[in-house]
């Protein structure tokens, strides 16, 4: 099994990512796979670098050496477009991000900036993956692990893009809830994440007039309250809104 992980890693893979779609695997459980020895010893190969918010972990055109795990803090990932970015991902603890020697970009195509207080990447190049595969077999299996989930990953992603805005709407703001919202309260939890309106739009597939009414439309429903910077959702009505539109598109 080893032997063939080490394979798989030491050439790229015939197939590029898809193009516009940048290479995001979100809630891998990483430091649940290692046990404490296995993580440090990974740790000790690929060493974690802290990070301050607005600080650019990479931008477009740097080159695409690294792939990178989040261990703590928020990280947004943009795409450059003729308005400016268009945010495609707010990945969180235990998310790999970054093109990287698993395609075959070459250079970056997207921006990945810090959007909390503090952030810290563990960064994994070709040559580290593979030093940490030989003296950490359990590394190379977890990675697998990890890897095999992407491809169901895209066959969601595009399943979700044919579902109307509401929908995607809602089921952004629901996924933003559960990963970075706090405790809830009588089944409301207060979110607090640095994106505009048009971000989460970005984030939805849809434009910024779009998601405005949207969220509108989920105000007077009663199912959100408070605007940019911090929302409260009604986490169980929003499901059963996006269930039921789901069942009827």
């Amino acid at each position: 099994m080893l032997a063939k992980v080490l394979m798989a890693f030491g050439r790229r893979p015939a197939t590029p990512e898809p193009r516009g779609r940048v290479w995001v695997v979100p809630e891998t459980g990483w430091r649940t796979l290692l046990d404490p020895d296995s993580m440090a010893g990974f740790a000790s190969i690929c060493p974690p670098r802290p990070y301050r918010k607005g600080e650019a972990i990479y931008r477009p055109g740097d080159p695409a050496e690294s792939l990178f795990i989040l261990l703590e803090g928020r990280i947004k990932i943009s795409l450059p477009s003729p308005a400016g970015e268009r945010v495609v991902a707010v990945v969180g603890p235990d998310d790999f991000f970054g093109e990287s020697f698993l395609t075959q970009a070459r250079e970056r195509k997207s921006e990945a900036v810090c959007i909390s207080k503090r952030a810290v990447v563990c960064p994994v190049n070709r040559d580290q993956f593979l030093e940490a595969a030989r003296r950490v077999p359990e590394a190379a299996l977890a990675f697998a692990s990890v890897l095999a989930e992407r491809n169901q990953l895209l066959e969601e992603e595009l399943r979700r893009t044919t579902l109307p805005a509401m929908v995607r709407v809602a089921g952004v703001l629901l996924v933003l809830a559960r990963r970075f919202g706090g405790e809830p309260k009588e089944g409301w939890v207060t979110l607090r994440l640095d994106l505009t309106q048009e971000e989460i739009g970005s984030l939805a597939g849809t434009t910024r007039v779009t998601t405005t009414q949207i969220l509108s439309e989920l105000r007077d429903r009663g199912l959100i309250k408070g605007t940019r910077g911090t929302y409260e959702l009604d986490i169980e009505g929003l499901e059963e809104l996006v269930e039921a539109l789901e069942a009827g598109a």
